[in-house]
């Protein structure tokens, strides 16, 4: 996996998050602790295996919460 994008988000209520854009690729990504699969293609929050999605108006939404953030 690449990293092609960094991005900080925020949710309604302040909680701020940095997202990276991960593009199939080796990197040092596919040694480390993620366990997400070598091909993914999408958004993670850093230094964790949660995923965001992103959605129509721009906002990401998380694959394990309702919250909404978008970019700070």
């Amino acid at each position: 996996m690449k990293i092609t994008e960094v991005i900080t988000v925020k949710n309604a209520a302040g909680k701020a998050l940095t997202l990276q854009h991960l593009v199939p690729g080796i990197t040092y990504l596919d040694y480390g602790f993620t366990h997400l699969p070598r091909d993914f293609n999408g958004y993670r929050v850093k230094d964790t295996d949660r995923t965001a999605v992103k959605q129509s108006n721009g906002t990401f939404k998380l694959s394990d919460s309702s919250d909404l953030y978008k970019a700070a």
